[in-house]
């Protein structure tokens, strides 16, 4: 989905749970990091992941867990600021309106998309009423 809006991205596995340490580290380098960055949660059962991470975080951080609803994403402790998505193509779509700002390749793609949508809207549309 993110390739869809031209929005590059990396891929990390980590446990809040049994790693911690290592969760503490890799959101420290991506905190010095000079380009915008959105951290996406995937993480099931109990989410003590995108809590943490949203806590030790300096950019933002979205849940998406991979059961769906996900009452832990939701009722974290205070000084946790994650969002919650509950789709992955709604977060890739989040994610590039974050990035639209300052990627213009980005922006470009976010916008032919939401055309896209809007002509099949309209197609539909006019299928019902013919």
């Amino acid at each position: 989905e993110l390739a869809k809006f031209k929005t590059p991205s990396q891929i990390r596995i980590c446990s809040a749970h049994k790693q911690p340490s290592r969760l503490e580290a890799t959101l420290a380098l991506y905190n010095k990091s000079v380009e915008p960055v959105v951290i996406v949660g995937c993480a099931g059962g109990t989410d003590a992941l995108s809590g943490t991470a949203s806590y030790l975080s300096r950019h933002p951080v979205v849940s998406c867990p991979p059961d769906g609803m996900n009452n832990s994403c939701l009722n974290n402790p205070p000084g946790s600021s994650n969002a919650y998505i509950m789709r992955p193509a709604n977060v890739a779509r989040f994610a590039a309106q974050v990035f639209s700002m300052q990627n213009p390749e980005v922006c470009a793609a976010l916008d032919a998309n939401t055309r896209e949508k809007i002509v099949k809207l309209e197609k539909a549309d006019a299928q019902v009423r013919d």
